[in-house]
């Protein structure tokens, strides 16, 4: 992820007639100290890093193994997440290169629009026409993204759930492919909820958090 692709996203955003809905006050997701966020996103992988800004995310440090590093909000997820807005989430992700040229672009992209005050809706209608126009590529190749850290906090019900590994492919690959189940089955299909997501997500959880330290769930069904 670089400059060029950040410039390329804003572009796209701007590009699309956006709601009269208010864009939201980004302050209660700010963190006031940018090297504690960049090392925040660094507890996965070292790599580029972006950091949130009151206009968005922009690159902070630059790293030279082609992972970049983010520290998701809340507003990375589904338009239709009851946890949206959530304040409290903060969900360090590391995208390896085939990710970081093929997932984060969209990712980013919608991030965006919903910054830029577009409704749920909005959100998904212009995802679903860019994919179609190919204005956004199906994932690469070996593309997945690590979520290790020991510090993300992924919702108020179950804040550390997993240390987990993304993996993404097209929809021509179903979750039974890969015998995935629920939240709690040992390979979640993480879009299993939502036919009409452009990408199939599966989750695995791993052992170890990137600290070193066990993963202990104490969660129901793990």
């Amino acid at each position: 992820m670089n400059t060029h692709t950040l410039v390329a996203i804003s572009s796209f955003v701007a590009a699309s007639t956006l709601s009269a809905q208010k864009a939201p006050d980004l302050t209660p997701y700010l963190i006031a100290d940018r090297a504690a966020e960049v090392a925040l996103a660094r507890t996965a992988a070292p790599s580029d890093v972006l950091v949130l800004t009151p206009k968005g995310y922009t690159e902070a440090a630059r790293g030279t193994n082609g992972f970049t590093c983010i520290v998701m909000r809340s507003f990375a997820a589904g338009p239709d997440d009851p946890q949206f807005w959530n304040t409290h989430v903060s969900a360090p992700h590391c995208f390896n290169p085939p990710a970081a040229r093929t997932v984060l672009p969209a990712v980013l992209a919608q991030i965006d629009m919903a910054l830029a005050g577009a409704t749920p809706g909005e959100m998904k209608a212009r995802m679903k026409k860019a994919y179609a126009d190919k204005r956004f590529p199906m994932p690469a190749a070996g593309a997945m993204t690590y979520m290790l850290s020991p510090k993300q906090r992924l919702s108020d019900a179950d804040p550390h759930w997993m240390p987990h590994l993304m993996f993404y492919y097209d929809r021509s690959l179903k979750g039974s492919t890969f015998g995935a189940g629920g939240m709690t089955a040992p390979i979640v299909d993480a879009t299993g909820g939502d036919p009409n997501y452009p990408m199939q997500v599966i989750y695995i959880p791993v052992r170890t958090w990137s600290d070193g330290t066990p993963a202990v769930h104490a969660g129901p069904g793990m």
